[in-house]
């Protein structure tokens, strides 16, 4: 569908593959440099956030554009679907896994931050890490699963609409 008015234009399948190659080339090495990065932050300033805003802010935003511009276009719904076909665990799982694991690992630093920075006796640390683990995993498992599972099942919505939608276009011109 041309918004322009303009003649579409006919590309060499070769071309656009090796284009699109090149494309993910770069897509990987920025992420890689973005990793680096953030691992040489780490070693000269400590495990401090502040001097790697950027590095997680592309991290975090090459995500979040990916899924909305995936889920715009329709392409979400079939990526999972193809990926659904080739694996035993299907992608909604693996999203809430996900969710599950993030939940799990910040528990366990906060509670490990809990036990070493602010326990007097080794009792009273372990005390403190099982406290501070226990009450983590009630706040954040549930967050983070619902963030991950509502962000993927609202993008796979609005995916399938849009595939829906240019089929449905599709069966008019025909």
């Amino acid at each position: 569908m041309n918004f322009f008015g303009g003649a579409t234009k006919v590309e060499d399948e070769r071309i656009v593959t090796a284009q699109n190659k090149i494309y993910r080339e770069i897509y990987y090495l920025v992420m890689g440099i973005c990793l680096i990065s953030i691992g040489f932050k780490f070693y000269l300033y400590g495990f401090d956030v502040s001097p790697i805003y950027t590095e997680l802010a592309i991290l975090f935003l090459q995500g979040a554009y990916y899924t909305a511009r995936g889920s715009s276009l329709g392409v979400l719904s079939d990526e999972v679907e193809m990926h659904d076909r080739k694996s035993k665990v299907p992608m909604k799982w693996k999203t809430l896994l996900w969710g599950l694991g993030i939940g799990a690992i910040i528990a366990i630093f906060f509670g490990l931050n809990s036990a070493f920075n602010y326990a007097d006796t080794t009792a009273q640390a372990y005390s403190y890490f099982f406290m501070v683990f226990f009450v983590s995993l009630i706040i954040y498992i549930p967050v983070l699963v619902l963030l991950s599972g509502g962000t993927f099942l609202a993008a796979m919505n609005r995916s399938k609409r849009a595939s829906d939608k240019e089929l449905d276009e599709d069966e008019i011109e025909r």
